[in-house]
Parts: structure tokens; sequence; C-alpha cells
């Protein structure tokens, strides 16, 4: 049978996959791969490989995904480049749908592993795959897709990258620890020094997210070093509060010539506090807190007038603001007096999460800095405080989960993230342009 045109590295899993996808009934294979390192072409090229395999005595193969669109979507289109060209030389005229690729008499569907999506009823007699498995609920996959094979022993493919150690591809790699089966192991890993070996521009773009995220940053090593975070820890680590320390100190007031951006987390219900935090553009994209104001909890819509006001002093460019539920009136009380200025945040699990993940990058890569706690400031105290002691954990789908322990407060953590989130979103500099004559 020809095979698809695949690099060393795929080719290196490729083919023990592939044969213990043929022979070995009833077993779950699986495989980590970095991310943008060719993970779906080799998906499609095994999918290819049983379609053909089994056009004539026909049969069924089933790929979930998190999602339909993009994901279950780009590995149908894959598959259709891999498997046009094969099953011309080999005299087949494969038909394709939205859903599914038919080969002779077999077929593979592509579905969304979505707990949204209708998929009862298909069954999997050739093999079942599940892309960026650690992102599918595992007890969702158990009631849903597995049993597609029960009758078929039709064996599995899960793949993806580790995420937090619990998700479902994680804890099927740990079954695999080991074992074989059909003569081949169940468990492959592909690393990103092996593909930057055969793909040297793909080594120069995993160091760039080194340095962009920072070496210790759940992302980066969950996507490109593959190794797993833990389920729960502090959201910063050691080395990144170290490297939040600047040499700076606050400020009273603002300096002629440099530029100011804000970050306000209005109170929620309890203790409390509103907090307002400026930061300094600094050369490179960098972020030096000079000045904290917290007050307590109160009439929201009764700072607008006192925000307004230090705004204007300082001059601030962009103050963005936590605009979800009791900061909805104070933001829409900003909304005249500040203009284009104010940059509203509606705090969704997403959003919340992308806040996280920049504040995680920022202060690994040493682009936000808050002067030391050493000056006897008691809401710079404070804002240490809510740092050491903030929590994350990581949930299916990408999810960064932050949040201060019980008993205490986040007010600060979020203050910091909504201002780099505003010294990210700065207006472009305006360049003087002649008139023309």
């Amino acid at each position: 049978m020809p095979l698809p045109l695949l690099r060393a590295y795929q080719r290196r899993v490729f083919h023990p996959l592939c044969r213990g996808l043929l022979h070995a009934r009833h077993e779950q294979f699986t495989l980590l791969m970095p991310r943008q390192s060719g993970k779906n072409q080799l998906a499609a090229a095994l999918v290819t490989a049983l379609l053909l395999a089994h056009a004539r005595r026909g049969g069924s193969i089933v790929l979930c995904a998190p999602t339909f669109h993009p994901q279950a979507a780009i590995s149908l289109e894959r598959t259709r480049a891999v498997l046009e060209p094969l099953a011309r030389r080999a005299r087949l005229q494969p038909r394709f749908d939205d859903h599914r690729i038919r080969c002779g008499n077999a077929v593979a569907v592509f579905l969304s592993a979505s707990g949204q999506a209708q998929v009862a009823g298909h069954t999997a007699s050739i093999a079942l795959f599940a892309d960026e498995a650690q992102d599918i609920d595992p007890d969702w996959f158990d009631r849903q897709f597995r049993p597609m094979a029960a009758s078929t022993g039709a064996p599995a493919l899960l793949f993806g990258t580790p995420w937090d150690g619990e998700s479902l591809l994680e804890r099927a790699i740990a079954r695999n620890a080991g074992r074989t089966a059909a003569g081949v192991p169940l468990h492959y890993t592909v690393t990103w020094q092996e593909v930057a070996r055969e793909v040297p521009i793909y080594g120069q773009y995993v160091e760039r997210e080194r340095q962009r995220l920072g070496a210790q940053n759940p992302l980066y090593l969950s996507q490109y070093e593959l190794l797993a975070s833990r389920a729960s820890a502090s959201l910063l680590s050691a080395e990144a509060l170290e490297r939040l320390r600047g040499s700076h100190t606050l400020l009273e007031s603002p300096r002629h010539g440099e530029r100011y951006v804000a970050g306000l987390d209005p109170a929620g219900e309890g203790a409390d506090a509103t907090v307002l935090a400026i930061g300094r553009i600094e050369p490179g994209q960098r972020l030096e807190i000079v000045a904290l104001e917290r007050w307590q909890a109160g009439d929201l819509a009764g700072f607008a007038p006192r925000v307004a006001s230090i705004a204007a002093r300082w001059g601030l460019e962009r103050l963005a603001i936590d605009a979800t539920g009791l900061g909805q009136p104070l933001a829409a009380a900003l909304e005249p007096r500040l203009g284009r200025a104010l940059l509203p945040v509606s705090f969704t699990v997403q959003t919340k999460s992308a806040l996280g993940w920049e504040l995680i990058a920022a202060a690994e890569t040493g682009r936000l800095s808050l002067p030391a706690g050493d000056t006897g400031d008691p809401d710079l105290r404070a804002c240490w405080d809510e740092l050491r002691a903030c929590r994350r954990s990581l949930r299916i789908g990408g999810i960064l989960h932050w949040a201060a322990p019980p008993g205490r407060h986040d007010d600060c953590v979020a203050a910091l993230a909504l201002a780099l989130h505003a010294a990210a979103n700065l207006p472009s500099p305006r360049t003087a342009r002649g008139r023309r004559a």
C-alpha cells in the first residue's frame, strides 16, 4: 500500500501505530506531540491507511474532537488531502460530505465531542480516534464514544498534549506505561527537540514561545515540553514572584513625558475592595506599577468622579475595568467622562482565563514589575500578599481558573491583570503627515 509523505519523526510513530490499529483489538493507544508539529497530518495519514486497508471488506472509523468547527473539520480536510491522491492510485473514488469520508466500503465519520453534540448511534468497527483528548470530558467520552467500539473491539487512539495530570489523555497514558499490544508499545511521545532537528524553523519558534511565555509557564510546559501542571498550585511560581520585584518606587504623581495605563477592579460583595493599579509603560512593552489605590466597598457609581479625576491627573491612555455585575454601573458612569480611554472588560470564564495567562507570562518574563514590598505602603503589602496567596487550577479546554483561597481576596491581582490588558490595547502612536497639495 502506498504511504503518505511524512517526516522522519512522524514515520517513527506512524508504522507501529498503524500496525497496532490494524491488529490489536480492545486496546487504547496514546500519543503526545507538541503543538504545531504535524499531529493532524499524522492522524490524517493513519485514517487514510486504515480506510485503504478496509476499502474492500468495509467498516467504520470514528474521529472525535472537542469541537466540530474548527477541530474535527480540519481533521476531515487534512484526511481528504492525504487520501485523494493515494485513492486514485488504488483506483478508488472516495466520496466526501460535511461529516464523513467514504472510501470503497469503508467510512470515516468526524464528530464533535462537545457535551451538546448529538453523537448517539455511531459505531466504530475499525478504530476510534480522539483528537486533543486532553480537552474532552472523560465521563462524556466514556458514556458516548467508548461504547461505539464495545461490540466490535475496535482499538482507540487518543492524542494531544498533557494538561493537569487528570485529563482523559493523561489517564490513558498512565494506564499504558510499559505496556504493548500486537508487538508494539501502547504509548508514543514526539518531543519538540526531535521536530526541531528536522525542521529548524520550528525550534526557533519554540524558543521564541519560551521567551514570550516563560520557561515555567504551564501553557508553555504543556504545549511544548509535554509536561502536565499540577491540578492546583499557586498562580505565580516563586521564581515569577521574585521577577516581579522591581527597583523603582511608588509615585505620588505622574512624571512629564511618561505614559500611563491602569486597571480597575470594582468591589464585589462582602469585604472586597475597589482597586486601581496604575502602570508606567517602559521600553520593550514592560509595565511598572507605580501607584495603587484601594477603597472599601461602597456605592460604586459614586466612585466615578474620583476615578475620573485620578485618570485625568495621571493622563491615563487606557483604563481597563471589570464591567461585570456590580462593576457595570461604575463602568457606565465612567464612560462619558473617559470616552475612548475606557476599556470595559466583561469577566467570563474565557476572558478571566486569558487575563490570567497574560499575567503569568508577564511575570515569568519580567514584563511586569512592582516596587519591592519594603516601602511600608499598606496597599502595596496587600498586593504582594494577594499575589502570593492566589491559586490556579487548569480546566478542560485550556481554561485557567484563578482565585483567592477561602477567606482571602484577589482584588489587587485582578487590577494588575487589567492593567496589563490596558497596556496591550494602547492606541497606535500617531504619525504626522503633511497635507497633500
